[in-house]
């Protein structure tokens, strides 16, 4: 497992679906549907809530897209209060589960889906990039106890 803060991740709210092809427009990209993700030229884009996507990606230029969206909406900077865990092997599924975060099992859990955990106090949120490689994004406050629990199930952190 690789262990790195969020980073740029912006989150994009809108205020109602009017907005979405503004924003679209503004992405370069069409918004992915509720549990899914989108890869474009920017950085990839996460549906996490029903009005509510993340951006993740340095390409991403919140002053560029909030124009494109006319006052409809807002980006916000999110990346600071959170941890992003890469986990890759054919056992991340194990450790999603034994954790109880989130059903990884699940047959909508693949490639380019996107689940969130029912915790809200420690809402996490599983980005699926392959079939062998997920992202985990983890409260910053949360996060040791994840690591700590996966390193006793045998998980090795790697250098970023």
């Amino acid at each position: 497992m690789m262990v790195s803060p969020a980073g740029a991740l912006l989150a994009l709210d809108l205020w109602d679906a009017d907005n979405d092809l503004a924003a679209a427009q503004a992405l370069g990209m069409a918004l992915p549907e509720p549990g899914r993700s989108a890869a474009g030229a920017l950085g990839t884009v996460l549906r996490v809530g029903p009005r509510r996507w993340w951006l993740d990606g340095a390409g991403f230029a919140p002053g560029a897209i909030v124009s494109g969206l006319n006052g409809t909406g807002v980006v916000t900077p999110v990346g600071g209060g959170l941890v992003r865990v890469q986990l890759s092997g054919a056992r991340w599924r194990e450790v999603i589960m034994a954790s109880g975060l989130i059903d990884a099992e699940d047959p909508g859990v693949g490639p380019g889906s996107v689940a969130i955990t029912a915790l809200h106090h420690a809402r996490s949120v599983l980005h699926v990039r392959a079939a062998a490689l997920c992202d985990v994004y983890l409260p910053a406050s949360y996060a040791e106890h994840c690591l700590s629990a996966w390193r006793d199930m045998g998980w090795q952190q790697v250098a970023a």
